[in-house]
């Protein structure tokens, strides 16, 4: 970005472009967040009612732990 383009964009916005990328990584960490504790809860679900064995159930969470660090690292780069 021009330094003509921050000011407008500091101007029009009231935040900095810094800002903006700052609230954006936060709602997409949330989200996805909100996502793994929604899978691993369905997933204990399936245990608890014997419709998902156990080693499954580990993968499950190990999935989504994994996918949500990636996601972590990617979006903090």
């Amino acid at each position: 970005m021009s330094p003509a383009q921050k000011t407008a964009f500091e101007a029009m916005g009231g935040f900095t472009p810094a800002d903006s990328t700052l609230l954006l990584s936060g709602l997409v960490l949330a989200v996805a967040l909100v996502f793994a504790g929604w899978a691993i809860l369905n997933g204990y679900r399936g245990w608890a009612a014997g419709h998902l064995s156990q080693g499954r159930f580990f993968s499950l969470m190990l999935k989504v732990a994994l996918i949500y660090i990636l996601l972590t690292f990617l979006v903090l780069r």
